[in-house]
């Protein structure tokens, strides 16, 4: 793919695409025999499932005559068929089967595709080059999306994932106090950020107290745990940031428990738990989302500064944009 640069409305100064592991669906949202469209960089990915599971993400034009693949075509067992005249697809890319005679040396261009902790990512790198890092940073498949919010920004990944270490504005937009435990610690495309909060659940169900902190998984992802001490429960957090198109990011909220996935617990056990899991994790969302809400205002008219005038106290945000350089071409 090529290296895009996401130019900014007005006079934003543009930032390229960046290289990285970007959220395109959960896995609830691809069962097998689905086939469905996602933006992702100014261009149309379809996400398929085989009868038999695979799961794909290739591009959305059948190599053909150009028919959208996420406009009619089906799954047929193994392959993808496209609408326009039945080519059928392995899920390798290759054309192996068409309506009479032998199919030509057709190939569908696919993208590299992860599913960890049921969500789904895709790969983008700078000169078609491969992953060499797995988004390892997500909760496993003992966790299970409980709850979800998503909008879209005018915004770059950048500036979103530059939220978590910018401490300063937290009192002054969300009236949260936080405090920086130690420096963010790079590990290659991992960045550890280590901070102490308490934020009070939008329906007053417990106090969030956060003392590990978030994982930065290159500028897409965003993986923490949170603990409600009150009900004795620790859900898993995802924040994705998925550039769609030019200065435009999808940005989703997947709030994770294991509670309801118990197999030792007795069947009334496991329906309270999942009754009180739901209840926590939809209150996580919600207060997550109002601060989200908050920050949006700003990302969507702001503009992005190269060179900003930092405090004293802001080297966070210095370390931040470091790091975001190995992403970049």
């Amino acid at each position: 793919m090529r290296a895009d640069l996401a130019m900014g409305g007005g006079d934003r100064v543009p930032l390229p695409y960046p290289s990285g592991w970007f959220c395109l669906a959960l896995s609830r949202e691809v069962p097998a025999g689905a086939v469905v469209t996602r933006r992702f960089m100014g261009r149309d990915v379809v996400l398929y499932r085989t009868r038999g599971g695979v799961l794909r993400a290739v591009d959305a034009y059948c190599p053909h005559l150009g028919a959208h693949l996420g406009a009619g075509g089906k799954v047929d067992g193994e392959h993808l068929v496209c609408p326009f005249h039945h080519f059928a697809f392995d899920a390798e890319g290759s054309c192996v089967k068409i309506p009479g005679g032998a199919p030509p040396r057709a190939t569908l261009a696919q993208y590299t595709v992860r599913e960890r902790g049921k969500v789904i990512y895709v790969w983008h790198g700078h000169g078609a080059a491969r992953p060499d890092w797995e988004p390892s940073e997500t909760p496993d498949d003992r966790f299970a999306p409980a709850a979800t919010w998503s909008t879209l920004l005018a915004s770059h990944p950048q500036e979103v994932m530059e939220s978590f270490v910018d401490y300063q504005h937290q009192p002054i937009v969300h009236n949260v106090a936080l405090r920086e435990v130690v420096p963010p610690v790079a590990e290659g495309p991992l960045l550890r950020i280590s901070f102490s909060a308490a934020i009070r659940l939008s329906v007053r169900l417990a106090t969030i107290t956060v003392e590990q902190g978030v994982t930065l998984s290159g500028p897409g992802l965003a993986s923490g745990e949170v603990t409600l001490r009150q009900v004795g429960m620790t859900l898993g957090v995802l924040l994705t940031a998925t550039p769609v198109g030019p200065w435009q990011t999808h940005l989703r909220v997947v709030v994770m428990t294991d509670a309801a996935l118990r197999a030792d617990s007795p069947r009334l056990r496991k329906a309270a738990s999942r009754s009180v899991s739901a209840v926590a994790g939809q209150a996580l969302v919600r207060t997550i989302a109002h601060q989200m809400g908050q920050d949006a205002r700003i990302w969507n008219r702001k503009r992005y500064e190269p060179h900003p005038q930092l405090t004293p106290g802001e080297s966070a945000i210095d370390h931040y944009r470091r790091w975001m350089r190995q992403f970049y071409p």
